[in-house]
């Protein structure tokens, strides 16, 4: 995919982290904000889809989403809305260094990507897009090389996307919980070099 100028706006010195803007030939990758509580819940609100993360209830109540988007506003640039070209959130990109399983040295991959689209626009390509401009914006800036993924082993659209996305299994499985769904999951661990 070709960006559209993959990347943000000029400035006379550093940009804020909350102006930056990731552009993507159909996308923008944009720093959360708290006018976007209805379309995070919007995006959250099917039960099939929440039992695939890890952090989202089902269902996704007011509260706890706007306890999930102040949290999420406060990491910059941590979690990014992905939005269409006429401002439309359809979905939320992360890189975090937020523990994913349970066992020591997690993190000896690199930070933890996540990305998740809205049911009404997933299989179009969207995600894979959003992870392509991001990806291509941390490798540009040099601020990652490793870069680490995961998905219950029942995530069949996942396992395809990170696939395509060029990740690759590392071997690691640990069992791991969801807010939306009862006890422990398999977890599949994977990662990309930048």
């Amino acid at each position: 995919m070709i960006p559209r100028n993959d990347i943000d706006r000029p400035a006379a010195g550093p940009v804020p982290p909350e102006q930056i803007s990731i552009e993507t030939t159909r996308l923008s990758l944009t720093p959360l904000k708290p006018g976007d509580l209805d379309a995070l819940m919007a995006v959250f609100s099917d039960r099939n889809s929440a039992r695939m993360t890890h952090a989202i209830p089902h269902p996704l109540g007011r509260e706890d989403a706007e306890k999930l988007l102040a949290d999420m506003c406060a990491a910059k640039l941590s979690y990014w809305a992905v939005r269409l070209e006429d401002e439309q959130m359809i979905g939320i990109i992360s890189l975090t260094r937020q523990a994913c399983g349970k066992g020591p040295g997690m993190h000896s991959f690199g930070p933890n990507l996540s990305v998740f689209i809205a049911p009404a626009f997933q299989g179009r390509g969207y995600a894979l897009e959003a992870i392509d401009g991001l990806l291509r914006w941390v490798k540009k800036r040099k601020l990652h090389r490793v870069i680490h993924a995961a998905h219950f082993a029942d995530n069949e659209a996942s396992e395809k996307l990170l696939a395509q996305a060029d990740f690759l299994y590392t071997g690691r499985r640990t069992l791991e919980t969801s807010l939306a769904r009862d006890g422990e999951h398999l977890a599949l661990h994977m990662i990309r070099i930048l």
